[in-house]
């Protein structure tokens, strides 16, 4: 009863949202996909839950699945791609009582079609025989106000899975044949990638392929048919344990381990190392013995980082050395070398040499500035600033003496206009004076006289005024 009004309630909720939809043709039916198969014990594989509608459109449907729990097991129920987006029951499988239960729905329009997705089980087959799946109390409603039941048996219900006993390739649980691994430097002792060769048998899966494994690296595959021989990757001198397993298609393995010694090429020495090194004022000069005709490398560190690297090359006798200038912080700095071979392979590092380096100037952040270069950037900068200064010099003197050479011009015209003016106020003086030699001056004429005096005595004024501020000038 309880079941049945929770989905007489469903079906109204979502009529609440749906239209009416009425047709002639209402039947639906549930099937599965695959219907059948033959598996063997352990397999997995998939089975969907499918509607097919024909003639109206459906939103909301339940059912029951019914399974043999000897024969198959549940290992999981997806919703993915399900025609339903609600669930009043979400699907729930219990593998003692071999059954699987569901109640589903959607909104308006609901759905109509032939392949209709609800879930998808995964089952794992669990024992021989024949194996039948089945629906029962199905359910599926129409989009209608009444919500009518329009579940048809139009379709089969059924679906039948053979199981079967897995062939014996299959349930093999011996691992491969114990082996050996032989390596070969190929005569020489300093080979950074010598031979391996390793290989072994399976009787009952056969071997599906080979992992290797080199010092502290991770394991990487290795094929049949790579062992005979198998070079391994290039490595650096030192010994290293190879470790090697041997796994079957059914995924058993044997391990088999070998020590592999790579010995170092002649190790270089520094037999000449100075103890005090003034930088930005000396040149670093370093050198020693090594293989000869080989590659260098002088590593220059501190405090456990490098600093330099820096590489050179060795003669016929096999001798090698290193000049070089730089700007490098006070401290204790650490010196050491590498040779190396026409095939890339490094010595072990040479015994270290230690140089402690004076620093003539100042760090000024990334940058490192010698006393040297601190005079010589000081002297510029004095040159430069007596060269402005000289040039200010050369500038003033020049332009004083323009100044001069205008002031004496000035000079000069003040003169000529002073003595033509003063001139021409005397002969009208001189004129009143035969006048008054005559006869009694007019009103008028005397104050032209007092005008001409006074002008004449203004106008010297004037120049004595303005000769002053010429000289203050020059």
């Amino acid at each position: 009863m309880k079941r049945s009004f929770i989905i007489l309630i469903t079906a109204i909720l979502l009529l609440f949202f749906g239209n009416v939809f009425t047709t002639d043709a209402q039947e639906a039916s549930f099937y599965f996909s695959p219907s059948q198969g033959n598996y063997k014990i352990g397999d997995t594989f998939l089975v969907d839950v499918l509607i097919n509608v024909e003639g109206v459109s459906i939103n909301a449907a339940q059912a029951k699945i019914y399974f043999p729990p000897e024969k198959l097991k549940v290992l999981r129920i997806s919703k993915q791609n399900s025609i339903f987006s609600l669930w009043v029951e979400e699907p729930v499988f219990s593998n003692p009582q071999g059954r699987i239960s569901f109640l589903g729905g959607l909104p308006s329009p609901g759905f109509i079609g032939k392949a209709g997705k609800v879930i998808t089980i995964s089952f794992q087959s669990r024992a021989e025989g024949g194996a039948e799946i089945s629906f029962g109390e199905e359910k599926i409603l129409a989009n209608d106000p009444q919500g009518t039941n329009i579940f048809s048996f139009s379709f089969s219900q059924e679906a039948s899975f053979l199981i079967s006993t897995p062939e014996l390739l299959e349930i093999d649980t011996e691992p491969p044949y114990p082996f050996e691994i032989i390596v070969d430097n190929e005569g020489d002792s300093t080979n950074p990638a010598p031979l391996l060769y390793f290989e072994t048998r399976d009787d009952i899966s056969g071997i599906s392929h080979y992992e290797v494994k080199i010092g502290e690296e991770d394991f990487f595959k290795v094929s049949i048919g790579e062992t005979t021989p198998f070079r391994i990757p290039s490595q650096t001198p030192g010994n290293y344990l190879v470790m090697v397993k041997a796994i079957d298609k059914a995924g058993n393995f044997t391990e088999s381990v070998v020590e592999v010694k790579i010995e170092s090429i002649l190790i270089s020495e520094i037999t000449i190392c100075p103890k005090m090194f003034r930088a930005g004022e000396e040149i670093l000069f370093v050198g020693g013995t090594a293989l000869e005709n080989s590659k260098v490398i002088v590593f220059f560190e501190k405090d456990g980082r490098l600093i330099k690297e820096w590489e050179v090359f060795s003669d016929q006798e096999g001798d090698w050395s290193l000049g070089k200038e730089g700007l490098f912080r006070s401290g204790i700095y650490k010196i050491s070398a590498k040779s190396e071979d026409e095939r890339g392979v490094r010595s072990y590092s040479s015994k270290a040499c230690f140089l402690k380096v004076i620093f003539g100037g100042i760090a000024i952040g990334p940058w490192i500035l010698s006393y040297k270069v601190l005079t010589l950037i000081t002297l510029i900068l004095l040159i430069l600033l007596l060269s402005f200064v000289l040039y200010l010099l050369l500038r003033i003197k020049r332009t004083r003496k323009l100044i001069e050479r205008e002031t004496l011009d000035l000079k000069k015209k003040f003169y000529i206009e002073y003595n033509e003016l003063r001139s021409d106020i005397e002969k009208e003086i001189e004129m009143f004076k035969n006048i008054r030699a005559e006869r009694e001056l007019t009103l008028e004429e005397k104050t032209r006289q007092e005008e001409l005096l006074k002008n004449l005595i203004d106008v010297e004024r004037v120049l004595r005024e303005e000769l002053k501020d010429i000289e203050e000038i020059r």
